[in-house]
């Protein structure tokens, strides 16, 4: 996963004054900044301005999303104390990979006159590809805000880019038939797949793999390589351990299948196995099967 800054600013010039005044303001912003090796574009494709004023209409929020869509310009006229401005905005992933939300800071502004929040943009989220996410900032002109002053603000988002993505059932019967000293090399190390195993034997209500590590990696290769007349719960576990690998692996993060995560694909696929929701399996080894793909 290499890391980039998506650095979504709101930069805004906040007039303070009494009624009557009215202040400039000024307009800014900072690329999206975007490695070659990763197919990211992220972008604002929506924005909404309002405010708290119900009698009184002297404060005025403005904002306009940049022709690159990387940056949104606010603009805040004839503020007062207790008036609060209201941004909205959607961000859409136009590129190919899913992108991570790692940090979101509000940066330079004065918080004794500001106070600033910011709803639904949230650390730790990811977007997938075509998906979009809304946030909402708030702006709040505080008691202590000077008349007839200047003040600005800006908001950051650091993210990074999901460089990886979900490998076949073939890839991991592959990995486990090199692990059992076949002819080749396995991408991935014997101490790595046996960890996988043992996580999942930890996690799984369906899979528990026993014996020695040759044991057990043959019993993994055995459950990934149904025979082409096996009935459809055989199918369904084969692709089952396949999309658990992909979830340990950290492939899957961040995709979705029909609006679903890998982990609740997994946790779906467990339950039918578990209470023998016969009529179930094919729906959910399909679901596998298509998140195992979602990398061709």
């Amino acid at each position: 996963m290499k890391t980039k800054i998506f650095a979504l600013i709101i930069l805004a010039i906040i007039a303070l004054t009494s009624i009557g005044y009215s202040y400039a303001c000024l307009n800014g912003g900072v690329q999206i900044n975007c490695y070659p090796s990763c197919d990211c574009n992220v972008v604002f494709i929506k924005v909404r301005t309002y405010d708290n004023e119900i009698e009184k209409d002297v404060g005025k929020v403005y904002a306009q999303i940049s022709c690159d869509g990387g940056t949104i310009q606010v603009c805040i006229d004839n503020s007062y104390p207790c008036y609060k401005a209201y941004i909205n905005f959607t961000i859409k992933n136009k590129g190919s990979y899913p992108v991570h939300i790692d940090e979101v800071t509000i940066q330079d502004y004065d918080k004794t006159a500001l106070e600033m929040e910011m709803i639904n943009i949230i650390a730790c989220t990811w977007i997938s590809p075509c998906e979009t996410i809304s946030g909402l900032l708030t702006v709040h002109t505080l008691q202590e805000a000077q008349e007839c002053h200047t003040y600005t603000f800006k908001v950051v988002i650091k993210f990074s880019c999901q460089t990886e993505y979900p490998r076949t059932i073939g890839f991991w019967k592959n990995q486990f038939d090199k692990a059992l000293c076949k002819n080749g090399k396995p991408q991935i190390d014997q101490t790595t797949l046996e960890q996988y195993l043992t996580l999942i034997n930890s996690q799984s209500k369906i899979f528990s793999f026993t014996g020695s590590r040759s044991q057990r990696f043959q019993q993994a290769l055995n459950i990934l390589s149904p025979s082409t007349n096996a009935n459809m719960k055989d199918k369904l576990k084969a692709q089952l351990l396949a999309l658990w690998l992909n979830y340990l692996a950290g492939w899957a993060d961040g995709y979705k299948l029909n609006g679903k995560t890998a982990w609740q694909i997994i946790q779906g696929s467990e339950n039918a196995l578990k209470n023998g929701l016969t009529s179930q399996y094919e729906y959910w080894k399909n679901l596998c099967d298509d998140f195992n793909n979602l990398g061709d």
